[in-house]
């Protein structure tokens, strides 16, 4: 697999969570408005990523990577979250956990997969995802 294919995967991935928290913040405004403020920003940071990734692209950096045949088949599960389609603010929050922790394992392999230059933003981008799930986990105890 390409780095450049990789990458726009996961710039869809980010954009999917940012849908997902915009719709948090809809549902937390009728439900629990006290949690409105941190999906917007969650929804916020998660554009950030995005920006940063197309970034990547723009700079054709990555142009000519190629990620092994053996550390592909590692990513891949993480590669495979669909579109959510929560029922319920639980199931949303539930939802946003689990692609949050698929996110933070990609970003934290292709952290060591990719090495220098691109390790320090990659742990960066696994680190706020990793704030991002204890964030959502402190809000489903909350539930």
């Amino acid at each position: 697999m390409k780095a450049r294919e990789l990458i726009e995967r996961l710039i869809w991935q980010e954009n999917e969570l940012y849908n997902l928290y915009k719709l948090g913040e809809t549902y937390a405004l009728f439900e629990r408005p006290e949690l409105r403020d941190t999906f917007a920003l969650i929804a916020e940071e998660e554009l950030r990523h995005r920006k940063t990734l197309a970034g990547l692209l723009n700079e054709g950096t990555l142009e000519n990577l190629i990620i092994d045949y053996m550390d592909e088949l590692s990513i891949e599960p993480v590669l495979s979250d669909e579109r959510a389609k929560p029922e319920s603010f639980e199931e949303l929050v539930v939802e946003a956990v689990l692609r949050e922790k698929h996110a933070y394992e990609m970003y934290s392999k292709l952290a060591k997969l990719l090495g220098e230059p691109f390790s320090d933003l990659f742990l960066h981008l696994a680190r706020e995802e990793l704030t991002h799930a204890y964030r959502l986990k402190l809000m489903y105890e909350s539930l």
